[in-house]
């Protein structure tokens, strides 16, 4: 390894926009000095920041707030659409959520976050919209999703100690797991069964199923995901039909990017 992948050189402009950029979406809108607070620069630099943006598409200037532009439509969709998990796996959930009325999942890892690519919501489906608005009102935290738990137990223990490490175990509802070594023994037990649960871990009256999706290399490149509400999915299904079903389904994108096989 060299001296420039070890200490690689960052220019700072591109580190303000990049912090500008996340001060916007998290604000959904924000003044010059809102965001010169929230950035501790000068007004006078954000404003040459926004200006920047501006010109090149990324910002929308409306009345005095700045908002994010419809570019990055155009950049997510890109990179959702070349992901080996969305491109073989949006046809895999489609079908699954027809099949089970319930509502289906694909997602990824980044930054230790975890990061929807798709989802498919089948006839019996509850609370659609509420489900929606609820995980895009807060970060998505991996070790309360059934989803996000199968992923970091297919992650190497380092990293799952630098993501525990950086972001900790918040509760979120009395259900939520928050001590690390109770996270460690589930996510044991996740490697062993093929499966992780979310039992009212993330949304009360929510339980759901994950099952990781390993790529060609061997690694976890995301998950496949069930929820319903737990008047319907009691017990026996929590624990061994729909787990069965979400395996199955993991299987089928798995063989999916073996073969390189995707309807796009």
């Amino acid at each position: 390894m060299s001296v420039m992948d070890r200490n690689p050189r960052r220019i700072r402009s591109v580190q303000h926009s990049c912090a500008l950029l996340r001060a916007v979406q998290q604000h959904d809108g924000a003044t010059v000095s809102e965001l010169a607070e929230d950035v501790s620069l000068s007004m006078g630099a954000v404003h040459t920041h926004l200006a920047t943006l501006h010109e090149e598409g990324l910002i929308l200037k409306e009345d005095h707030e700045y908002r994010l532009s419809e570019q990055f439509i155009i950049y997510g969709d890109y990179a959702r659409n070349n992901a080996p998990l969305f491109r073989t796996g949006k046809a895999v959930a489609d079908k699954l959520a027809e099949e089970t009325g319930e509502s289906i999942h694909l997602i990824g890892e980044h930054e230790g976050l975890e990061v929807i690519f798709y989802e498919s919501f089948g006839e019996k489906a509850a609370g659609t919209a509420f489900y929606i608005q609820n995980r895009q009102n807060s970060e998505l935290y991996l070790h309360y999703s059934a989803a996000g738990k199968a992923i970091l137990a297919h992650l190497p223990e380092s990293r799952c100690e630098q993501i525990i490490q950086r972001y900790g175990l918040e509760g979120r509802t009395e259900h939520t797991i928050t001590d690390e070594e109770t996270l460690w023994e589930e996510l044991a037990l996740i490697r062993d069964r093929g499966f992780a649960q979310n039992d009212e871990e993330s949304i009360k009256g929510v339980r759901a199923i994950g099952v990781p999706v390993i790529g060609k290399s061997q690694t976890v490149i995301g998950a496949i995901s069930l929820s319903a509400p737990t008047t319907r999915l009691q017990d026996s299904e929590f624990n061994e039909t729909m787990a069965n079903r979400v395996m199955q389904a993991a299987n089928v994108i798995e063989i999916n990017i073996e073969t390189k096989t995707s309807p796009f």
